[in-house]
């Protein structure tokens, strides 16, 4: 099957192009590059509205609150900036300058999950984040305009260009898996603002794909030995993407699920691994959290199946036994439905078994860094097992559109994909929700 480039795939690559085209110009002629600026944020204040309303309308993403308010709030903006354009310059500043500054105190809170689970690399993030975080205290607080707004040309200058030039590689990286080309030997994560669109970005658009059906599969007869779940969710922090791993029926989940150890706002706490029969586990999370499942299967051979069977051994060997509330209170005969948090949900449903990380990576988790997508990247994306690959710039996003291009080929190790949706919580057969299945 040839590879075809999609309208979602021709939009971002333009995107890149004009992201590239205003780094230069804030660079080298700064006035005409804030004026493609400002123009570029009118037209966005316009179009992701209209995007967003014509996704509620036709189905393809499910309706919040959150929608309505920034549809409004994108529009409001619009209109005012379209009122005061000589505002925009100072607007900049402070936006920029709150952009710096989270980025930094999110560095800094990386480099002290270093320093508490005695981890190499801490010196970068501690550098970055007080560099970041100097910048943006002075962009939002000090009044001297001409520096600022020279400062920050080049800061956004070198922002846009680099932000342009890691969308291009990306496009590329996933071009050439599609013709199992690779020119990329190294990888590292992108910005966590960066990743935090893709997967929301991906939910809407598999959604179409389904709705449309307009994809044609080659059948395949092959059972698949591991399946990567991708769970999605139209509001909240899971709107951002949640990846598990499931091998021979019992699936492996990572995340902050202690309430009793969470801090900032449940973004960083103690990390928790969950390991529970596969077809119970997504259930629950289909039925009781609403969430929409992406089931990528995969094909392993003998040595393959050896290297992660060892990787889970190596894993399971720095972690011991927790219990959740619903546990203690199951042990004791106690009623388990006063316990409402996600451990216990998944414990009432499926009689999981859990377990925290005594040392090293994983014990402590935290959004931007030691989160689902590194345990997915431990298990399965490495050089032993040689599996999933990619390199260069690697996201939630990135695994999305790798395991989806390699299932479009005929010959791939990815030989089903099925969607899952929230559906009526009856007794009944395994995924009683609604499913489109595509096997090969």
């Amino acid at each position: 099957m040839k590879h075809r480039v999609s309208m979602d795939q021709m939009g971002t690559f333009g995107s890149d192009l004009l992201t590239v085209i205003i780094g230069i110009l804030l660079l080298v002629h700064r006035e005409s590059g804030w004026t493609i600026l400002y123009v570029f944020t009118l037209i966005l204040c316009l179009f992701v509205p209209l995007r967003l309303y014509f996704s509620l309308r036709s189905g393809a993403k499910p309706k919040t609150k959150t929608d309505v308010f920034l549809i409004l709030f994108d529009l409001s903006f619009g209109f005012i900036l379209l009122m005061m354009p000589d505002q925009f310059l100072s607007w900049m500043h402070v936006f920029f300058g709150w952009w710096m500054l989270g980025h930094g105190c999110l560095m800094l809170i990386n480099f002290y999950v270093t320093l508490i689970d005695r981890l190499a690399g801490g010196l970068l993030p501690l550098v970055t984040g007080l560099f970041s975080s100097f910048l943006g205290g002075f962009m939002i607080f000090s009044s001297n305009l001409p520096i600022k707004t020279s400062l920050l040309s080049i800061l956004a200058g070198i922002y846009f260009l680099l932000y342009g030039l890691l969308g291009f590689l990306f496009h590329l990286q996933v071009f050439l898996a599609s013709r199992k080309i690779r020119v990329f030997s190294w990888s590292y994560s992108a910005p966590v603002f960066f990743n935090a669109f893709l997967p929301l970005d991906t939910y809407i658009t598999i959604k179409q794909l389904k709705l449309e059906q307009q994809l044609k599969i080659h059948e395949s007869s092959q059972n698949p030995d591991l399946h990567v779940y991708i769970y999605l969710k139209g509001k909240g922090p899971e709107a951002l993407g949640h990846i598990d791993i499931s091998y021979h029926g019992t699936i492996w989940s990572y995340g902050c699920h202690d309430p009793q150890a969470r801090h900032l706002f449940g973004t960083m706490g103690d990390g928790v691994l969950i390991r529970a029969k596969e077809q119970s586990f997504i259930q629950e999370s289909i039925t009781t959290d609403g969430k929409t499942v992406i089931d990528y299967g995969i094909v392993l051979n003998d040595e393959q199946k050896k290297v992660l069977e060892n990787r889970i051994s190596s894993l399971l060997s720095r972690t011991v036994p927790w219990k959740c509330s619903a546990a203690i209170a199951h042990e004791e005969g106690k009623p388990m439905t006063a316990c409402t948090d996600y451990a216990s949900r998944v414990y009432r449903e499926t009689f999981c078994d859990m377990f925290k990380f005594a040392s090293g990576k994983f014990r402590t988790y935290f959004i931007a860094s030691t989160n689902c997508v590194l345990l997915a990247d431990e298990l399965i994306r490495n050089p032993q097992l040689n599996l999933i690959d990619l390199n260069g710039l690697v996201t939630p996003g990135a695994y999305l559109a790798f395991l989806n291009t390699e299932y479009l080929k005929p010959d791939s190790i990815v030989v089903s994909r099925s969607v899952y949706e929230q559906g009526v919580r009856e007794a009944g057969p395994p995924f009683i929700c609604q499913e489109l299945s595509e096997p090969r």
